[in-house]
């Protein structure tokens, strides 16, 4: 059994590698070969039985450290069923954990979903209308990115405790003051996003996203992320104001190993003093003499009663900005064990360096999980446990948050010839794929109108470029794609996609001061409100 905690191999569909045969999809030979540098091994699935070496050496791509068909898994599951990536793992001698799986169909969701295995819908083969929430990439290249900065490191924490009497876990990643790159020679502290809600960009990365990435990728590696577990945040002092900065990202990366976020799940009923602010105050000689025992939270804090009989023997993973000494994930977990969960797992952000204390109700002492209880301090024996916080993954972190800084302002420019033509009639540098090509008079998606609305913005008042748009039928295929034509101050025209056009015009806007983001997928007209909402206030902060 190999030991490392980092992802050892990778599951891909074969639809994912081949587009047709002879045909590998551009950039997959180069994931490959970076996966074969790295000494990861790659898996190709497939429904039917192939002659997998040939038809990969037909498109000049190296063959897989294994390859599986439906006749090799068993009972000849289908698609969808965990048993394909428990052969993959026995086969291999690794871990569930130390797998991902690049799908092309919602069946593959399915399996990454039941397996507890992170799952990557490959965009670039397949653009699946149903609603799929996993991770996307829309390119190989970003499978690489991934893999890079969040899945082939050892994870590293702040603070850790493990409890295996009480089936408790706290895995906190970052000392609370810790520091990082935004570009431009500027910098954040993780408090500016998750203590003054601030929106803080580093390129095109939301800073948020990247941090909490990385916390749910570590937490995977680690082993603290069990498929098909329920997802909350401990709830903060005001009843029903919540946690818009972790929420906002926990509901949509919830199945990224087929969880479920549970947004009432503790529920604060009560109004609770501010544990920040009460002992800020008693640091400055300002004492209210509020109580900010674990006695406040059992008097303000339960259990949804909805929850009854859903929690019983599942996992609760919490998760919560900051920690200090432990009262709020404790509370948590004597009231998720009481209302019958089997494990509790809290993840962190952020950990101050007092010592963790360990609360645990005296003999005799009940509680009831789904209403408030008004015990006082003495009905909980207290242990004081490890204390600090150490630096964690923060130098990994601080190359992810370099490298995204520094893919944005790389996109702004390229670099000009010294004289510049008078009219960009050139040929593009690489090849138009061949098929069926119309003018782009009428934009089929409000993702296209949206691009295509700042690109004009951009050419008629801020960046002397040129473009225009088209749309294209592939050769042999019945599906519409649009090409991007843009040529840059002193460069030839040039062919984008529609990803590659919204990386370009994003660090054209971030260059001349412009406060622009791209329309997620599928691009429609809820995705555009959401976008210009995002704008809207990004403006206002």
């Amino acid at each position: 059994m190999d030991e490392k905690k980092t992802v050892r191999a990778v599951a891909i569909d074969y639809k994912a590698v081949l587009h047709g045969p002879g045909r590998a999809h551009e950039g997959i030979a180069e994931l490959l070969r970076w996966l074969d540098q790295r000494d990861v091994a790659w898996v190709l699935l497939t429904n039917d039985p192939m002659d997998a070496k040939s038809a990969l050496a037909a498109a000049g791509l190296p063959e897989p450290a294994l390859h599986l068909c439906r006749d090799d898994i068993p009972d000849k599951a289908k698609r969808g069923n965990k048993a394909w990536l428990e052969a993959v793992a026995d086969r291999l001698g690794l871990r569930m954990n130390q797998l991902i799986l690049i799908g092309t169909s919602q069946f593959d969701w399915y399996t990454g979903i039941h397996a507890g295995v992170v799952h990557i819908h490959a965009r670039w083969a397949s653009r699946l209308g149903a609603k799929i929430t996993s991770l996307m990439s829309d390119e190989p290249s970003d499978v690489i990115e991934l893999l890079k900065y969040f899945l082939l490191h050892e994870p590293r924490w702040a603070f850790r405790l493990d409890d295996e009497d009480r089936a408790f876990a706290i895995r906190s990643m970052l000392p609370f003051n810790a520091r990082f790159p935004r570009g431009g020679g500027r910098t954040f502290t993780i408090k500016d996003i998750f203590t003054y809600e601030n929106t803080v960009k580093v390129g095109d990365e939301d800073a948020r996203d990247v941090l909490m990435l990385h916390l749910l990728c570590a937490a995977y590696l680690d082993g603290a992320l069990p498929g098909q577990s329920f997802f909350c945040v401990y709830p903060s002092s005001t009843p029903a104001k919540g946690n818009p900065q972790l929420a906002g990202f926990l509901d949509r990366a919830k199945n990224m190993t087929g969880s479920s976020y549970k947004e009432d799940l503790l529920e604060r009923v009560v109004q609770a003093p501010d544990t920040s602010l009460e002992r800020y105050k008693r640091s400055v000689g300002q004492s209210t003499g509020r109580d900010i025992s674990i006695a406040a939270q059992a008097r303000t804090v339960r259990v949804n009663p909805a929850y009854k009989k859903k929690i019983i023997g599942k996992t609760v993973i919490v998760f919560d900005d900051f920690t200090t000494e432990g009262k709020s994930l404790e509370w948590a977990r004597n009231l998720l064990s009481e209302a019958g969960a089997a494990r509790v797992i809290a993840l962190t952000i952020g950990k101050y360096p007092s010592r963790h204390t360990v609360y645990q109700l005296r003999p005799g002492v009940t509680i009831d999980p789904f209403t408030t209880n008004d015990i006082p301090l003495t009905h909980f024996q207290t242990t004081t446990g490890p204390g600090g916080a150490e630096e964690g993954p923060s130098a990994v972190l601080t190359t992810a948050m370099e490298h995204f800084a520094a893919a944005a302002e790389g996109a702004v420019e390229p670099q000009a010839p010294e004289a510049a033509p008078d009219r960009m009639a050139h040929p593009a540098p690489r090849p138009v794929p061949a098929g069926t090509r119309s003018p782009m008079t009428a934009y089929k998606i409000a993702r296209q109108r949206h691009l295509a609305d700042m690109l004009t913005h951009l050419q008629q008042h801020a960046y002397p470029l040129v473009w225009r748009g088209e749309y294209l039928v592939p050769t042999g295929e019945t599906t519409t794609t649009a090409l991007w034509w843009i040529a840059l101050p002193g460069q030839v025209e040039q062919w984008y996609d529609t990803s590659e056009a919204e990386r370009l015009v994003s660090g054209i806007c971030l260059a001349v001061g412009i406060i622009w983001e791209p329309v997620a997928a599928p691009g429609g007209a809820t995705q555009l409100a959401e976008a210009l909402a995002r704008m809207e206030q990004r403006r206002q902060a």
